[in-house]
């Protein structure tokens, strides 16, 4: 459903949050807010600096605005692949999408290493 939203409490948006949580966690545990402010990443808007701000905790919130675009960015990655292999996109590789997802997956991981600087770097 084009303009369909799912209900702020709802069965669907609880999960995305979860999902988001462990994912969030995965790519940015141990960062400090000084590692966020270095990154290495194109120049953001004030607008979306300032919406980032007004994001609620568990909803992005606790993250600086260079974390929530690298989040958005890696999650739209990750959703590309999954919406490719289930919309059977991908079944010309056959037994592969395993490999390609977790081949893209570590891409993925990688480029966001590569724009946050390390402990120190900053």
């Amino acid at each position: 459903m084009r303009h369909y939203t799912a209900p702020a409490e709802g069965p669907t948006t609880q999960a995305v949050r979860r999902i988001s949580m462990l994912f969030e966690r995965e790519l940015f545990d141990g960062y400090t807010a000084e590692q966020f402010a270095a990154a290495d990443m194109p120049e953001l808007s004030a607008a979306f600096r300032e919406f980032a701000e007004q994001l609620p905790p568990g909803a992005l919130g606790e993250l600086p605005a260079s974390a929530t675009a690298l989040f958005l960015g890696a999650w739209g990655r990750m959703h590309g692949l999954v919406a490719l292999e289930v919309f059977g996109h991908t079944s010309f590789i056959g037994d592969h999408q395993a490999e390609i997802f977790r081949v893209e997956m570590q891409n993925l991981y990688q480029d966001i290493r590569k724009r946050l600087p390390a402990t120190g770097d900053a």
